[in-house]
């Protein structure tokens, strides 16, 4: 995937000439970026800039909700670990929301090793399934074959945590 780099008066630039549809989209991104900076977007509203801004046409796409608002990034979920299952850690960066799904992206480290990924949620905000990976590439069930229903437990509690703050 091809990364652009924009400062941030570029963005805001590129934004701005957006007047037609979609302007409430651009709106609440703005919002954000004057709240959070453009750090603080998530890969699906930086995905619609992306795009907007080389196409020139807005995605007929399901509506931007996110729950940055509510849950600040950097949140850390821990397990301890015993009796053979490793200590884990997860550190939530962002959450999206759209009709059908819910997903929240964050960081997983298991015995001190990180993974990065997304755990996908029902509309209703439980636990369907997870993706993370490490640096390597190296699939997270791939490395801890045999522990995934402890992983699942911890990673399923997390979305009933973060179901609670979203509900708030």
């Amino acid at each position: 995937m091809k990364k652009i780099r924009l400062t941030e008066s570029q963005l805001v630039g590129i934004i701005k000439q957006c007047i037609n549809e979609g302007q409430k989209e651009i709106d609440s991104i703005l919002d954000k970026i004057n709240k959070v900076g453009v750090d603080g977007l998530s890969k699906k509203e930086k995905e619609y800039l992306d795009y907007h801004a080389n196409t020139g046409d807005y995605l007929d796409d399901e509506e931007l909700i996110t729950a940055n608002d509510r849950v600040p990034s950097g949140e850390i979920w821990e397990f301890d670990g015993f009796q053979g299952i490793p200590k884990m850690e997860f550190q939530y960066e962002t959450t999206e929301e759209s009709v059908d799904e819910i997903i929240h992206t964050g960081f997983l480290t298991v015995s001190d090793e990180p993974f990065y990924g997304e755990i996908y949620c029902d509309s209703e905000g439980n636990y369907s399934v997870c993706n993370f990976e490490s640096d390597e590439g190296v699939n997270l069930f791939e490395q801890y074959e045999g522990l995934e229903r402890e992983i699942e437990s911890f990673l399923s509690i997390i979305c009933n945590d973060l179901k609670g703050d979203l509900m708030s």
